[in-house]
């Protein structure tokens, strides 16, 4: 869910940099961001469904290749899911099974 307005306040002061320029640093990551990355970008093409393991050849990929570099990466994992949070993600799941039901008696007409 993030912080909403976020990456707008951060836009002026906010510049890419090179992984390179990490080295000798610790880095925070988001382990839950990482988690919903890699099932969302790791789907069997054909079938849809998220290939085994995905989450863990993803979190090797990234750790490799920041060890690679000299960055020690720390991983924050939050409790649990805040209240405002799931309410957020109740109301998107009826939109989506809406806009489902939608499209599915659109395809039976």
């Amino acid at each position: 869910m993030g912080v909403k307005g976020l990456w707008q306040l951060l836009l002026p002061t906010g510049r890419r940099i090179s992984i390179e320029t990490l080295g000798g640093k610790r880095l925070a990551i988001d382990a839950s961001i990482w988690l919903t990355q890699f099932l969302k970008a790791n789907r069997d093409p054909e079938t849809g469904q998220v290939r085994p393991n995905a989450h863990i050849i993803g979190f090797l990929r990234r750790i490799c290749k920041l060890l690679f570099h000299g960055v020690r990466p720390i991983f924050v994992f939050d409790g649990a899911t805040p209240e405002i949070k799931l309410r957020e993600v109740r109301e998107r799941r009826k939109r989506r099974d809406r806009l489902h039901t939608f499209k599915s008696e659109d395809d039976n007409e």
